[in-house]
């Protein structure tokens, strides 16, 4: 927003900017809402609220009051930190959506303040990608499903880091089934400790039970259910009860799968500006990079050579 020299005007639209009703602005501040329209309207705060009032914003008070800018050499990632805590939850999403976007398009020479801001609405699936040698990055554009995912890249590449190639073929193989990515979205699709018994996910999923339970198995094993026994008062056995732990690694991996499958298409922008690849070693200070195309100037010299051995 653009700043006026003007308290009631500049209070008023950071708190629009920010997407806080008077409502909630009075709460941070534990006044009432009335307190907030006044200020708003006519009247200021009191002295000591000025302060709290401009954290709550998270703004300065000259800049509040019309008499200069913020501090352009405050630390970023305090001023982002202190930016997220200050937007509603159901706003954070969005602004680190943006975030992630700019902070791919800066690595682009060409981009400046205007291209580097991710727009409402794209044609087509979009994503923006980024690889260096120093790390890679994907953001997905969409407003139906949008992420941001980064990966530094050690000195040795990430291959060091993918030491467990047997568990990783493991999981893989349990993911690599229909019924276990129905399981899955089942049971991620429920609230956080909603627990949940084979039978009822056989029954539910209509998958035999025996499959449910091999599959239940081999999540456990991997650490992404936990399981409990219940003792409900019948002569049976104790009944075994699965919590899903809701591991950000699984919904990361889907949606990285479908997002591979969809090959990628369209790029805004796409950022290459790498040497080594994302498994290479570049602490020798050896790419072996491919022999680059000799000049024309190097070409024509042969070709001229060749011409007069003809003539």
């Amino acid at each position: 927003m653009q700043y006026t020299t003007d308290f009631h005007s500049n209070l008023v639209g950071r708190r629009k900017e920010l997407g806080l009703t008077q409502e909630q602005l009075a709460q941070r501040l534990n006044v009432s809402p009335q307190a907030v329209s006044k200020w708003e309207r006519s009247s200021y705060p009191d002295a000591e609220l000025l302060p709290r009032l401009a954290a709550a914003l998270n703004i300065s008070l000259d800049t509040l009051y019309g008499l200069g800018s913020a501090d352009s050499g405050a630390d970023p990632v305090e001023a982002v930190s202190q930016t997220l805590q200050s937007l509603p939850p159901e706003r954070r999403p969005e602004f680190v959506a943006k975030l992630g976007y700019a902070v791919i398009c800066a690595y682009n020479p060409s981009t400046d303040g205007v291209t580097g801001r991710l727009r409402g609405s794209y044609e087509h699936e979009t994503f923006a990608k980024l690889h260096t040698d120093h790390e890679i990055a994907l953001a997905r554009l969409n407003s139906d499903q949008r992420y941001f995912m980064y990966l530094e890249k050690p000195e040795h590449g990430i291959a060091d880091y993918l030491r467990s190639d047997e568990r990783i073929v493991l999981l893989l193989r349990t993911l690599a089934d229909t019924d276990a990515i129905r399981i899955v979205k089942y049971m991620a699709g429920n609230c956080r400790n909603m627990l949940f018994m084979s039978e009822k996910l056989a029954e539910r999923l209509e998958i035999p039970l025996e499959k449910v339970q091999r599959i239940m198995d081999r999540l456990d094993r991997f650490g992404l259910v936990w399981r409990m026994s219940g003792d409900f008062g019948t002569e049976a056995d104790a009944a075994i009860l699965y919590g899903y732990t809701h591991n950000p690694a699984v919904a990361m991996m889907l949606v990285l799968a479908q997002s591979a499958c969809n090959y990628l298409r369209f790029s805004d922008p796409e950022v290459a500006l790498f040497t080594y690849g994302t498994m290479q070693d570049r602490s020798s200070g050896d790419p072996k990079r491919i022999p680059q195309v000799s000049t024309w100037d190097a070409d024509r010299a042969v070709m001229q050579s060749d011409y007069d051995k003809k003539g």
